[in-house]
């Protein structure tokens, strides 16, 4: 349900993305001569995000395969970039396996967190924190993105982030429920316009129509 503009928690990943995008084209303001930023915004999906329909038909399948590799391969992607070995766990791992560890041992613990930070280099991962915790009898993600291209990259960092999820959840025997997100600046660039808009129109009909399974 959308609560405002910097609020945005629906029932699939999907939805979300549209509607950040939508928020932030239309509520952002100007990025110099670059885009549209919106800032401090809210974000909240299931990690059952892989089965989403709107992402199916409209994200782009080589930036979502480029981001798993960004994600969980030990080598870097097509543009030179891995968080493997920026990710450190509360024990110093570069994995999963301290987050797995610490809430076997602990459910209830708020520790379980994962920060991605840079190698002192100016650069700096649009994903900075990752918490996991066992509430209500699931596991789910808790995470700081200091800023989020909200159309080409949002969705495809949401998919690891569920899939990272849905891996400890596998762990600890235990269902994987909600993603939410706090992303310092979400943007979109004005070369992306026509896409954006074709996106904003033809997935907002095809939610209103109620031909994607899923999505509400």
């Amino acid at each position: 349900m959308l609560t405002g503009i910097h609020d945005l928690r629906f029932g699939s990943l999907g939805e979300t993305w549209l509607n950040l995008v939508r928020s932030t084209f239309h509520h952002g303001t100007a990025l110099e001569d670059e885009g549209l930023e919106l800032l401090e915004v809210q974000v909240e999906f299931p990690a059952s995000a892989q089965e989403d329909e709107l992402i199916q038909r409209f994200g782009d399948r080589r930036m979502m395969a480029e981001m798993d590799k960004v994600f969980f391969a030990d080598g870097a992607n097509a543009l030179g970039h891995s968080y493997a070995d920026l990710m450190h766990g509360p024990g110093g791992r570069h994995d999963l396996q301290d987050i797995i560890s610490l809430l076997r041992t602990n459910p209830s613990c708020k520790r379980a967190v994962v920060t991605l930070s840079g190698r002192g280099d100016g650069k700096v991962p649009c994903i900075n924190v990752i918490q996991f915790l066992v509430r209500s009898g699931a596991l789910r993600i808790v995470y700081f993105a200091r800023g989020q291209d909200a159309f080409k990259k949002f969705y495809a960092d949401a998919l690891c982030l569920a899939k990272m999820a849905r891996q400890v959840a596998g762990h600890l025997d235990l269902p994987a429920g909600m993603v939410s997100g706090f992303i310092g600046s979400s943007h979109v660039y004005h070369e992306d316009r026509p896409a954006i808009d074709d996106f904003l129109e033809r997935g907002s009909q095809l939610i209103r129509a109620g031909q994607l399974e899923g999505v509400h």
